[in-house]
């Protein structure tokens, strides 16, 4: 016969055998999941065909857009990246998916937490009238064995790594964009300045015509095309001034004000001009092509999808946790002479849980997070694909506006010693104030083309730019707090 003292053994032993053997028996009857690693291999051409050897010493850090030497466009990007709005929500974005990757990192360790209340179990057994409250601490924690939480930490990584990539098209939109419409309003307001002076010019010929007519020097539908022309001109200030303040409005928005700068209403009278000598052609290794940030958020969206395959394949797999608790049990209330002894419950032990009949639902979802996943391997196929396009279209656009600008420069020379030359002429008086009025009128109208040639340049240069950003340049630059937060 054996004692009480041998029973209780041997009933400890096979709790405890029982206990590892549902462990390594759930081990044994299933098959874990795993992370799939898709091929993301893109054919990238070997050459750009629109890019020439760069000759240049500036510096990988230096901002592109500096190199222009325009500090009142230095001050304006500066001034949109503090208070964009835009790029104020991109850096909010990033800072939430890195607190949610540190709740998904700590959401896989056991969780313990403390608990004060009724153990409603108690309240049966052989007693009408009881009830016991317990006081102490239980644990849980699901075992890793299959792809799940793998799967969950690289969801977590990949909304980071999207949202970074994020917060840099943000800022290269945004800079790209703010440069385009400076372009247009310094292109806007020297549009201005040699319209006003064509208008004064057309009001010369004008009052020539009419004191002309008199004595009968012209004919009265001479006068009317005169009145005409000045007409046009007029309606072409006005045109052109609502034109310079929609883009003052559009500055003023990406900057994050209310207001435009009093250096945007003031520029100088002097004719606008580039600095084009320091700039070099551009020379784009093919890698750059795979740290545009679009690349890097598609890459990021096929990492996500990938580990959701192996969350929802984790579904089709027991799930086997470990529980535990050291609780202190306490009677509140107990039948008169009953003997309910208080003291400690403690325990530790697994729990298994295995999927038997849910109609299908779990296997259509993993099929659902497969398809998924083979869809953004498409889509970063095509991203790459369309980078390259960009990339291609952009260089090539600006090499042709650069060759246009060398051009536009020449001729700026030229139009300025003709400026000169009319007004030489008419002091001396052999052109007469009609001849040097039209002919000052001509070539303020070409310096109109090439303000817009200028504007268009500047537009080139800048999507040229953008297309060549750089996600690990970047990533190195520190992440500043927008001052758009701050208020």
């Amino acid at each position: 016969m054996f004692s009480g003292s041998n029973k209780k053994f041997i009933d400890l032993v096979g709790r405890k055998a029982s206990s590892s053997a549902a462990i390594f028996l759930s081990l044994g009857l299933v098959a874990c999941g795993s992370i799939p690693h898709p091929d993301l291999n893109v054919k990238t051409p070997a050459v750009w065909r629109n890019s020439a050897i760069s000759t240049s010493s500036i510096a990988s850090n230096e901002a592109w857009w500096t190199s222009i030497k325009d500090p009142i466009l230095n001050d304006a990007v500066d001034l949109a990246i503090t208070k964009n709005l835009s790029v104020a929500q991109s850096y909010e974005r990033l800072n939430a998916e890195r607190a949610l990757e540190k709740a998904t990192i700590a959401s896989h360790k056991p969780k313990v937490g403390l608990y004060l209340g009724p153990n409603s179990s108690v309240a049966f057994s052989n007693y009408r009238s009881s009830s016991a409250f317990l006081f102490g601490f239980d644990f849980n924690w699901e075992v890793p064995y299959t792809a799940k939480k793998e799967g969950e930490r690289n969801m977590a990584q990949a909304n980071v790594d999207i949202a970074s990539a994020g917060i840099v098209a943000a800022k290269t939109s945004l800079i790209a964009e703010v440069v385009r419409v400076y372009g247009e309003l310094r292109a806007a307001d020297q549009k201005v300045q040699s319209i006003k002076k064509i208008v004064g010019y057309q009001q010369g010929i004008n009052e020539m015509f009419e004191r002309s007519i008199a004595a009968g020097a012209v004919s009265q539908q001479e006068l009317m095309e005169v009145r005409n022309q000045l007409s046009e001109v007029e309606s072409a200030l006005s045109e052109m001034i609502a034109i310079r303040e929609s883009a003052l409005q559009r500055l003023d928005m990406l900057c994050g004000l209310d207001a435009p700068m009093e250096q945007w209403l003031n520029f100088s009278d002097a004719q606008w001009q580039l600095e084009l000598a320091k700039i070099p052609p551009f020379a784009v290794p093919v890698e750059v092509i795979m740290q545009r940030p679009d690349v890097q958020a598609a890459l990021a969206k096929v990492m996500y999808a990938a580990g959701a395959v192996g969350v929802e394949e984790s579904e089709l797999y027991p799930k086997i946790s470990l529980e535990g608790a050291v609780l202190y049990s306490g009677t509140i209330i107990q039948k008169q002479g009953a003997n309910n002894p208080e003291g400690l419950i403690k325990f530790l032990a697994p729990s298994l849980r295995f999927p038997l009949l849910d109609w299908g639902m779990s296997r259509e979802q993993t099929n659902a997070s497969e398809a998924e996943l083979r869809r953004t391997i498409l889509n970063y196929r095509d991203t790459v694909l369309q980078a390259i396009a960009e990339t291609e279209i952009t260089i090539a656009n600006f090499n042709a506006m650069d060759e246009r600008m060398a051009r536009t420069i020449e001729e700026s020379a030229s139009l300025e010693g003709a400026a000169k030359r009319y007004k030489e002429g008419m002091s001396a008086g052999y052109l007469s104030p009609l001849e040097s009025f039209r002919g000052q009128a001509k070539l303020q109208e070409r310096k109109l083309v090439h303000a817009d040639e200028r504007a268009a340049w500047l537009a080139a240069f800048a999507a040229a730019n953008k297309a060549q950003t750089n996600m690990t340049t970047e990533k190195s630059r520190a992440v500043e707090k927008p001052a758009a937060l701050t208020k």
